[in-house]
């Protein structure tokens, strides 16, 4: 039978404010000469975008949370952690199991996992986001590099060989920041001797390589792990990978081998690393950036802008507030909203709905509509 060609067009409709040109890309499968032609994302402009004392986002969107009190667990939100997968919300909060909840009503579904040091349990877990339709997302136990895969059904399978497990969680500053690019595929963030660095670990059969990407440290003279701890979000789909830092209001956004590099750098003050230490615990250093949430067509950071005494000070008088920044994947701000909690969070690009888990309440979810319509009161 003679082989025919197919010519196939798929245009991708980019959302945001971004005006690049899109280049398209001819890609031969190799089975029945089938040739794809790709209107490819934009290029990723290099370079140092400068924005101070502007304000590249125009006017801050005020968002009021409607407060979800439904058939939902009580707990106290602490190192907390969420993803949203499908119509599922997973979360992981410190010193207690992992919880599914279904949305949009943030029924609880299911308990899975056990805190402890014991064997596959878990003491400072992260979650790893996945498109993979056969599981909701990795488990990451950083104290001895354990992978493992979380199923719908709750059930959690140790997946061996992907990370060496030598290396534990006992320095100052020490956390590991993962993201699955594809099968046996994850970017991470992780101490290094320059501070921290994005690193890519991938398994082939039973070769395992590791290999660092890219140096995330913004001054030679400044070699400590903690002046750069920040957020990761990783969209593999779109080629790009994005940092902000925690102590610097500075953004990276790369493709995911750091061959072009933008940073979008609100002008940043230098890193006082004595002020962790002061015997009051209170840290005297401006906090930035405190999550980050990748999605489809945007990424999404938790922006404080105060130190943490600042915080307290302001939570003592219900004072209570964080941002959230949003840009594309290119780097462009988008949108700017203020949030009337504090809290963690995470996005559902899909239906225009944020949910943070608020710090200071009692019934803790919260509920935002990105879209700006229907603010309801709490």
């Amino acid at each position: 039978m003679e082989k025919k060609s197919i010519l196939l067009i798929v245009t991708i409709i980019l959302c945001g404010s971004c005006t690049h040109k899109q280049k398209p890309i001819t890609v031969d499968t190799g089975s029945i000469d089938t040739v794809v032609t790709v209107l490819s994302f934009p290029e990723l402009e290099a370079g140092e975008i400068f924005y101070k004392k502007q304000n590249p986002f125009g006017e801050t969107v005020e968002l009021t949370g409607k407060n979800i009190t439904g058939d939902t667990v009580v707990f106290k939100p602490g190192e907390c952690e969420m993803l949203i997968k499908d119509d599922r919300l997973i979360m992981k909060n410190i010193r207690q199991p992992f919880r599914i909840f279904s949305l949009p009503n943030l029924t609880q579904q299911k308990e899975t996992g056990m805190y402890g040091n014991g064997p596959d349990e878990f003491l400072f877990p992260t979650l790893v986001p996945t498109s993979e339709t056969d599981k909701l997302c990795y488990l990451f136990e950083a104290t001895n590099q354990k992978l493992y895969k979380l199923h719908e059904d709750g059930t959690i399978i140790y997946c061996p060989s992907v990370f060496n497990a030598q290396q534990k969680r006992n320095q100052f500053g020490e956390e590991m920041k993962l993201a699955h690019i594809e099968k046996n595929d994850f970017a991470f963030v992780a101490n290094s001797p320059t501070g921290k660095s994005i690193y890519r670990t991938t398994q082939h059969g039973d070769s395992l390589s590791r290999r660092e990407v890219f140096n995330l440290a913004l001054n030679a003279c400044c070699k400590s792990p903690f002046a750069y701890i920040g957020s990761f979000a990783v969209n593999p789909a779109k080629n790009r990978m994005a940092y902000a830092y925690k102590y610097f209001k500075i953004i990276k956004f790369m493709d995911l081998e750091a061959e072009t590099v933008r940073t979008i750098n609100f002008a940043r003050d230098d890193f006082d690393d004595k002020t962790p230490y002061i015997i009051d615990g209170l840290d005297q250093n401006i906090t930035h950036y405190w999550g980050a949430c990748a999605q489809e067509n945007y990424v999404y950071f938790l922006y404080s802008g105060r130190t943490p005494h600042e915080v307290v000070r302001a939570a003592q008088k219900e004072n209570y507030y964080i941002y959230v920044e949003q840009y594309d994947w290119n780097g462009i701000p988008i949108r700017k909203y203020k949030l009337d909690q504090w809290g963690y969070f995470t996005v559902d690009e899909k239906n225009e709905k944020l949910y943070l888990t608020s710090t200071n309440h009692d019934d803790p979810f919260f509920e935002y509509n990105l879209n700006g319509i229907d603010k309801t009161d709490n």
